[in-house]
């Protein structure tokens, strides 16, 4: 086959030119062979049929056995070719199958000439039957073949000889200027093949270039995701790694305003502990958030689902959110509420709404309003959150849901967050099967609309507002394990302060020795300790001595391996920096 060109542009690399036009011709030679044998065997059928009707003319005007035996001698070639092709074209490799293909084909072409050697005693009517075997057998290799010298390898035996017959061998009844006019038609019609077969070639070639340009785009975007997954792995190390090294001093610094706090003080001083916790408190957040998107990345937020009336959630959410507003001059209004009950995990769904109402709190200003509605269509229960605010730009609509992308705040005004609200809300909401769409129009407003399933069945009441805190036992043995010594030193102040019997320890073995010796029934180890050291191992040491014990994994370590790695082990897990209130619950739950 005549190679084409291969489109390049000007500045194409010479090297780069010579590997494209070599893979082109890799690629021919493996698609021509692969349709070759996939339409071998129907081949060998057709020819078998055609080489049936050429033998039996032959037969009838021959008084010997050769006819048969050519017949013969075809089915076996034919049976040969049907089962063993494969064997002897894939036997060798690259352009010595092509020669493979070659030779086969010349043999059947040769072998389908073999009754032109009685040409001079058939009728008519049989040399025109004979012409129009030979003539549609070569006419049907041209549909196949990509390679002009394959079909010329097949259709020369057959119609050159031919043509020879009608030109050499002139009937009786007919004049040696139609038997010769035939003869040259025949050649021609060979040339009309040759340029169909060049065509052939020429699109089988052009299709095999755009499959190795697909095949080519298909490896550069595989590239390209693949760089774009390492990346997004890379971002969510660096985000763990920082997160860790931020939370440890943070963890520190909560943990000693919690202890101040517990102590009689002036009205001063505790004016000024107030605000260093809200500084605090607004800290924390932002790092939850941080938390809460590598969670998602980790795979370890599964949502319990079960039946839920929707709008008693909405109606809960509404009336906690209300003091909030209306500090903030924003009207909180709740338009219809009909008695809608869904599948959906109560607790995902409220940090959902909560997500969503914060952020329209943040882009409302002062006399505007935020209207929640809760509608049904069909099947579906749709759950509208819409604000009076600033509204997005619609060059924006398509990028609010991406991480720390946030309209409006290029001063990264820290009170209005990280910019992850809407990218938890989206994660949160494929966990549980709702649909999230958004309007927003600049300077009129924006609408976040959830859809989800009706359904029919009881509902479960929603969570309750956890009761009154108990008061805090007293004299609990307590183990703080930690390798860093700031925070070890400030968690073992806030435990005394509650009453606690601690014992600080920096690595596994030195907590083991404590469990030893004095009857330890608490554990707050951090996950990531000295070494090839962690909190896990730990608490399988320390559970070895006294099987009672609670064991309490406290990391401000956020990596969706190691994350994962708690959730399997089944141990319960705080992340840095603590709140006074998660101190207290874990210890309110040994005694009464």
């Amino acid at each position: 086959m005549t190679q084409q060109p291969v489109p390049v542009s000007d500045t194409t690399p010479h090297s780069e030119l010579i590997n494209t036009t070599d893979a082109v011709s890799r690629l021919v030679e493996e698609q021509f062979v692969d349709a070759y044998l996939h339409n071998s065997g129907k081949a060998q059928i057709g020819l078998l049929l055609s080489a049936l009707v050429a033998g039996l003319i032959w037969n009838d005007r021959s008084h010997s056995i050769w006819p048969i035996v050519w017949l013969l001698l075809f089915a076996v070639v034919t049976g040969l070719r049907y089962f063993k092709t494969a064997d002897f074209v894939l036997s060798t490799s690259g352009a010595g199958r092509i020669r493979r293909i070659e030779l086969t084909l010349l043999v059947n072409g040769m072998m389908m000439a073999a009754p032109l050697s009685a040409f001079a005693t058939y009728s008519e009517l049989e040399r025109v039957a004979i012409s129009i075997i030979l003539m549609a057998t070569a006419t049907a290799s041209t549909t196949t073949s990509g390679y002009r010298s394959v079909f010329l390898a097949f259709a020369l035996p057959m119609l050159v000889p031919l043509a020879l017959a009608w030109a050499l061998m002139p009937h009786q009844d007919a004049n040696w200027l139609s038997t010769w006019g035939i003869s040259v038609l025949i050649l021609f019609y060979l040339g009309f093949l040759v340029n169909v077969a060049r065509q052939v070639a020429a699109v089988f070639l052009q299709s095999c270039q755009y499959r190795l340009g697909e095949q080519q785009t298909n490896q550069q975007l595989k590239a390209a995701l693949d760089v774009a997954d390492e990346s997004s792995r890379a971002k969510t190390r660096f985000l763990a790694a920082a997160s860790h090294d931020l939370r440890q001093p943070l963890h520190s610094i909560n943990v000693l305003v919690a202890t101040l706090s517990l102590r009689p003080l002036d009205s001063d001083t505790q004016e000024i502990i107030r605000l260093l916790d809200s500084v605090n408190q607004t800290m924390t957040k932002q790092l939850d958030a941080l938390l809460d998107l590598s969670k998602l990345d980790a795979g370890v937020v599964a949502p319990n689902m079960s039946n839920y009336r929707l709008d008693a959630i909405l109606q809960d959410h509404v009336q906690a959110l209300a003091p909030v507003a209306a500090t903030k001059g924003v009207s909180l209004v709740l338009d219809d509420n009909p008695d809608l009950t869904v599948l959906t995990d109560d607790v995902l769904l409220r940090r959902v709404l909560g997500n969503l109402t914060n952020n329209a709190l943040k882009f409302t200003p002062r006399g505007g309003t935020i209207r929640l509605k809760l509608w049904q269509e069909g099947t579906l229960a749709h759950l509208s959150i819409a604000d009076t605010g600033i509204g997005i730009p619609a060059r924006d609509l398509s990028r609010v849901f991406q991480e720390f992308y946030q309209v409006d705040n290029t001063e990264r005004d820290r009170s209005k967050g990280l910019g992850l609200g809407l990218s938890i809300v989206q994660r949160l909401c494929q966990l549980m099967g709702i649909h999230v769409q958004l309007v927003s129009t600049p300077g009129v407003g924006t609408t976040i609309t959830l859809s989800m399933q009706v359904i029919s069945g009881q509902p479960l009441a929603a969570h309750a507002s956890p009761s009154p805190t108990a008061p805090v036992p007293q004299g609990l043995m307590v183990i703080v394990l930690d390798d860093e010594a700031t925070v070890r030193q400030s968690m073992c102040l806030l435990l005394r302060q509650l009453g606690c019997l601690v014992y600080p320890a920096e690595s596994t073995e030195q907590a083991v020795a404590i469990a030893q010796q004095h009857a330890i029934e608490v554990l707050f180890t951090d996950h990531r300790l000295r070494g090839t050291d962690n909190g896990l191992h730990a608490i399988e040491r320390i559970r070895a001595i006294r099987p009672q014990m609670t064991a309490v994994l406290v990391t401000g370590d956020t990596a969706p391996d190691r994350m994962l790695q708690a959730k399997h082990a089944r141990v319960p897990v705080l992340h840095k920096p603590l709140v006074l209130e998660q101190v207290i619950n874990v210890l309110q739950s040994l005694r009464n």
